[in-house]
């Protein structure tokens, strides 16, 4: 488990091994079932996960649909991060799409860690740097792609999530219905 998290993190910073040793004693292993919520709508949080196994995705309900706005597979952080940060009630779900083995981070040994080990710091500002980027690119991609561009890269790009994630939740992700997913896929293939 720690080595696959350090293999991670090596991307970014190069840890001691006295370092890694107490950061593996502040991370918490934690297995779940699939469909178990990590944070729920309207509830605070001072958790983050870092994925070794599974799918999740994060959305919002709006009029009683879900939106999902981030699917993330094996070896990605994932938090409410506007709850973590604030101690504000969470505005989005963050579900479990498959049993999810992960590493859990509170917010209290967070804190500590800042103190204890000085590359912590430029560690989460790299992995913050990179969720912004990723943002960026999504939002950049609803304003300038039409829907089956922005299918069209998840399928370049992330193909395996096509397998992992229900076709509903995908057409929301891309903005669109599941019908007209439906459409774009038969089209994609026609022309293969």
């Amino acid at each position: 488990m720690a080595e696959q998290f350090f293999t991670y993190t090596e991307k970014f910073v190069n840890f001691s091994q006295v370092d890694k040793e107490f950061l593996t004693s502040a991370l918490a292993y934690r297995k779940v079932n699939a469909k178990t919520e990590l944070v729920s709508y309207n509830r605070r949080t001072d958790e983050l996960y870092f994925l070794l196994k599974g799918c999740i995705r994060k959305y919002y309900t709006k009029d009683g649909e879900q939106i999902t706005i981030y699917i993330m597979t094996e070896n990605n952080f994932i938090g409410a991060f506007d709850s973590f940060v604030t101690g504000t009630k969470s505005k989005e779900t963050i579900e479990c799409l498959e049993t999810c083995e992960l590493l859990v981070l509170n917010r209290a040994d967070l804190e500590r860690l800042y103190k204890e080990i000085p590359m912590m710091n430029e560690f989460v500002r790299k992995i913050l740097e990179q969720t912004l980027i990723q943002f960026q690119e999504a939002l950049t991609s609803f304003i300038q792609d039409n829907p089956e561009e922005r299918y069209t890269k998840l399928l370049t790009h992330n193909p395996e999530i096509l397998q992992r994630v229900p076709q509903h939740m995908l057409a929301t992700y891309l903005g669109i219905t599941a019908t007209s997913l439906s459409r774009i896929r038969k089209r994609i293939m026609e022309r293969a």
